[in-house]
Formats: structure tokens, sequence, C-alpha cells
């Protein structure tokens, strides 16, 4: 469950999206009675955030809380059912920049979402955030329904995934958000497979919808691979490497998109390149670095040029997440005790110099009860009186979060 930006259109659509989602609805709850087994879990998680303006005068506060219900049933060796039915409430209703680092939406082609309450100081919602079938056989693993998929390889700014990617701010990545998809996998050797998927990413057919294909390949310590496909109405290829380096995990990847969206011409993006190198190293036994460097070609050089780049459908989606185009990213992470964890997350635009800066701590307070404190603040230009950006993070302003999570 996520809470939906104006950007997203939630209004239901009676036609195929709704028979199909009553359909998988009355599946969900029909066929555990037939299962041979029912495995139930989920959990609970309270967000409690403070933050300040660009004036630093008022103080907002803002308060998130997820129930998440787990459902796995399996009625054969090789057939699963999975369904997360999740309840949300969020006031106010809509996201802020700092509820953003927990949570967050994509579009999908069914509409399996009810909104029990939806006024401007609360927002309380249902929801199917996982509902699918997967049939796992010796030659092949195929899931219908409503999924979760990862092609990037990289962690703040991953190329590849085009299938709801997390914004590289994001703190809380538990829980990917699920599309509405049909994927099939084929092994092809030790460690390597070839994924077919197709993906409804919105509401319009055939124009949101997307069809790719990901090789992965094993070579000695080193997976390396390609993508083509196409995704909503672009063409995009593209490839990825990761291997381990004398004890440091290193990756790579590379799209090129070719696009069909006549908005794009209009700002000189009709192609446009873009590419991660990332990696991972542990400096001592309980402090590990994750750093990358990315190109946005997509982007812009200036930062007069980011309302363009706002507006356009591809960040409106998710797809780009960043407004500029030369980036430098690094997570530090610190393991203090068995039970208490601590991290920084620094995020760099160098071309307006602007920072985000993220500092995160965690205490296990019980076997399945976790607290959490942290906050952010973007370090940079604030924006122009009239609104005009100066900065991408420099208009952030200091914000500071609570929150506990309890596992069953």
């Amino acid at each position: 469950m996520h809470i939906e930006s104006a950007r997203h259109d939630s209004r239901p659509d009676p036609g195929l999206r709704g028979t199909l989602a009553a359909g998988l609805g009355c599946l969900s709850l029909l066929m555990p009675a037939n299962a041979a087994e029912v495995d139930l879990g989920g959990d609970a998680r309270y967000y409690q955030f403070l933050s300040t303006d660009e004036d630093a005068e008022d103080q907002q506060h803002a308060e998130l809380g997820i129930l998440r219900l787990k459902l796995q049933s399996t009625f054969t060796d090789d057939l699963k059912l999975e369904a997360h039915g999740a309840l949300l409430f969020s006031s106010p209703a809509g996201a802020s920049a700092a509820t953003s680092v927990v949570t967050g939406s994509t579009r999908r082609f069914l509409d399996l979402e009810h909104r029990l309450t939806q006024r401007q100081d609360l927002l309380v919602a249902v929801e199917l955030d996982r509902l699918n079938l997967r049939w796992d056989r010796p030659s092949f693993r195929l899931v219908a329904g409503r999924q979760t998929m990862t092609w990037g390889v990289n962690f703040f700014w991953p190329v590849l995934d085009l299938f709801a990617t997390f914004p590289p701010q994001r703190i809380d990545r538990e829980y990917k958000p699920g599309i509405d998809a049909l994927r099939l996998t084929v092994p092809v050797g030790d460690l390597s497979e070839i994924d077919i998927a197709a993906a409804g990413q919105g509401k319009d057919f055939p124009e949101d919808f997307s069809l790719a294909g990901l090789g992965r390949f094993h070579v000695g310590s080193a997976d390396i691979g390609g993508m083509a496909g196409r995704f909503h109405r672009d063409t995009v290829l593209g490839v990825f490497v990761t291997a381990d380096l004398a004890g440091t995990g290193v990756r790579g990847e590379v799209a090129f998109t070719d696009s069909g969206d006549a908005a794009d011409a209009e700002i000189g993006r009709e192609r446009f390149w873009r590419a991660t190198a990332g990696l991972d190293r542990q400096l001592w036994t309980s402090v590990t670095l994750t750093a990358e460097v990315s190109y946005n070609g997509f982007g812009a050089a200036q930062a007069e040029d980011y309302p363009r780049i706002v507006v356009s459908d591809r960040v409106r989606r998710g797809e780009i997440t960043s407004l500029g185009r030369y980036y430098a990213g690094a997570s530090l992470a610190w393991r203090v005790h068995p039970l208490v964890g601590a991290s920084v997350v620094l995020l760099y635009n160098a071309d307006d110099g602007s920072v985000l800066l993220q500092p995160h701590g965690s205490w296990s307070v019980a076997q399945n009860v976790v607290v959490l404190l942290g906050g952010g603040a973007g370090l940079g230009s604030s924006p122009e009186a009239a609104g005009q950006p100066r900065s991408e993070y420099g208009g952030v302003g200091p914000f500071l979060y609570g929150a506990i999570k309890a596992y069953f």
C-alpha cells in the first residue's frame, strides 16, 4: 500500500480492469480453502514526521501507518498463490517530501484499491498489493498477477529497472510497489536465466503496455547480461555487469532509450542514454560502504530547466527519479551492536552543487519489533521567491522521523 500523489489517476475503470480485479479477488478468497498449506504473516509500521518549511518558521507534522497481511497458499509443490492485503492511513492525505523517503506508488493496470476515507487531512485506504499465481517447473517459472520485478543492479540509480524503481532517497525498501504482469523465467545454466515480462504499467492500453526480455549469464565470478523491450511507447536497450574484485562488489549498467512520446521531442529528448556504476565494500567488520556515480541523459544541465523535466510523463510515472544529469551517492552503514545499527546517505547533484543528507538509526527492541529514528536535510541554493528552483536538493527543508515496525 502506498500513498498516491496527484500525478496518479486513481479513478476506477469498470471495464476489463474491473472484471479482472473481481475475478482475482474472488480467486484469492476461494483458493486457500483448497490449499495443502497456508502461511499467514504480516507487519505493522507507524511513522511520525516533523518537517520545516523553507522559511524555518512553520513546523509540519505528518503521520503514516501501514498494516500488511501476507498470505501464501501452496497447492502443490509447483503451484503457489501469494496475496498481500494492506490497510493504510495517512494524515495529511498527500505524500510530502518527507514521507517520500518511506513510501511511494506506481501506475498499475488493475484497480485493486478502495479508499475508505479521503479528506484533505486524512486518507484511509485498503489495497491488494500482491496477488499472483506462481507455477514452478524444472524448465521454467511462470508468475501471473500483481508482483514485484527488479531488473537493475544498482542501488540509488538503477537504469535498467523500469518496473516501479525506488527513488534514490528511499530509506524503507522492504516492499517494492507491485505491478500487474505476466513473467516467464527460463533457466539456461547454472546461475543463468532469461526473463520475459509483459506488464500493464498504467490504465491506457496499449500506450502503457510493456513487453521486454532480459538475459542474465554467470561467467566466472561475474554476471553479465542485456535487456531489450518496449516500455510504454519507448524502445529501450541495455546491458549490465556485476562482479567481485578482490572483495569489492562492482556493478555497472547502461541503457539507451528511443522515446515514443511526442512531448519528449519538444524538450530535445527523442533519444537519450543513462548509465550508473557502483561498488560495495566492507571497510571493517561492522562498517560497509555503498557508492555510485550516475549519468542521466534525460535530465537538465541547468536548474532553470528542471520544471520542464518535472512535468514530463516519465518523471511523473516514476521511471526517471532525478532531475539533473550527473550524480554521486554514498551510503555508510555501521553495525554498532548486534541490535543497533546506524547509517548515513549522501546524494550529490553535480550540476547544481546541491546535497541531500540522510542519517538513520535502528534498534531491535525485541525479536520482532524495531524502532527507527532518522531525518534529512537539503544543502544548496533555495528556490527563488517566485518558486523557480535553483537546485534540486536545496529546497528540501530539514525533517525528522521516528517509527516503529512490528512483524508477526
